[in-house]
């Protein structure tokens, strides 16, 4: 598939490769659209391929024991999804949904496994960016038991920030609610509390980052230790956090 160099770019991870290696593998992908709400519950994407997000970004969520799901991650064009595909398992558990449409990369499992066996760069890369959710997803299990309603309200916002790229949001209330593990009470609470701060202007499922220095300062400390996770599993900046006048439809 012939795909122009700036969108072989786009995507950090495909970025990172040298560039033979990067145009081999983008020779195996296709552009697919990322659109809002889409691969919730269908374990067939899980099982069949892997995303590699350019202007769309996902939310990685976790059901068990028939309690509501909650939200573990978010994936951008910092990233890929599902990582359990880099480690040969074809169902590693996790749901996912798009929460900001856009366009993604989109790899066959057997072809990134061959691509994997044979390409050292790509195994480096992906292996690394596994070990860093890793890492990621046992610091938000820390965050959920020692940071309060109001600072992991204000980490994810950033987060999903750095990922539409953009510092308007529509987040509905179940989204906030699944995002921060939290009830929708404590939420409204919370969102209430960073408005009168100054920090976000916050109106029926639409969120305004107004202070962002303000809100990264608010945040926990888990914000920036993502971050410095990614760069230094993958020796790359962290996440874009440059906000674009764009809109990015976030929401269920």
């Amino acid at each position: 598939m012939a795909v122009g160099r700036d969108l072989s770019l786009a995507n950090r991870l495909i970025a990172a490769l040298p560039a033979i290696e990067r145009a081999l593998f983008i020779e195996h992908c296709e552009l697919v659209e990322l659109r809002l709400g889409a691969l919730a519950n269908q374990a067939v994407f899980r099982q069949r391929s892997a995303y590699f997000p350019i202007d769309g970004f996902i939310g990685v969520v976790v059901r068990a024991g028939g309690m509501p799901e909650a939200q573990a991650a978010l994936v951008g064009n910092e990233g890929m999804f599902p990582t359990a595909l880099v480690l040969g398992v074809t169902d590693g558990g996790f749901g996912f949904w798009v929460q900001g449409a856009g366009r993604a990369f989109r790899i066959d499992h057997g072809a990134l496994r061959l691509l994997l066996g044979e390409n050292e760069s790509l195994l480096k890369v992906l292996s690394r960016y596994v070990a860093a959710c890793q890492l990621q997803l046992a610091l938000q299990a820390v965050c959920l038991h020692h940071h309060t309603v109001g600072q992991r309200l204000a980490r994810w916002l950033l987060m999903t920030r750095d990922r539409a790229h953009s510092i308007e949001l529509f987040l509905t209330h179940p989204v906030l609610a699944r995002m921060v593990g939290a009830r929708r009470e404590s939420v409204s609470r919370a969102a209430s509390m960073l408005e009168q701060r100054g920090l976000i202007s916050y109106r029926h499922g639409y969120v305004m980052l107004v202070d962002e220095a303000g809100l990264e300062k608010t945040s926990c400390a888990c914000y920036r230790a993502s971050l410095l996770t990614y760069e230094q599993m993958l020796g790359l900046a962290g996440t874009p956090r440059e906000a674009h006048p764009v809109l990015i439809r976030v929401g269920r």
